[in-house]
């Protein structure tokens, strides 16, 4: 049995590709976040940062 003929069974069988897609995209979502849990900081400094005045926030919103 090749290749496209699984991907074929997979094609016709909408049931199959429903839970095999519902998979893939549980696993690549727990992959994304899962990370997120065991960081200290998510957010780097940078060395001449600051925040933007209250008058610089409203005055990007002009434009």
């Amino acid at each position: 049995m090749g290749l496209m003929d699984r991907h074929a069974i997979i094609e016709k069988n909408a049931t199959l590709l429903l839970v095999g897609s519902l998979l893939v995209v549980t696993v690549g979502g727990i992959v994304e976040i899962a990370p997120l849990f065991y960081l200290d900081n998510t957010i780097e400094t940078v060395e001449g940062m600051r925040p933007y005045s209250p008058l610089e926030l409203v005055g990007r919103n002009i434009y």
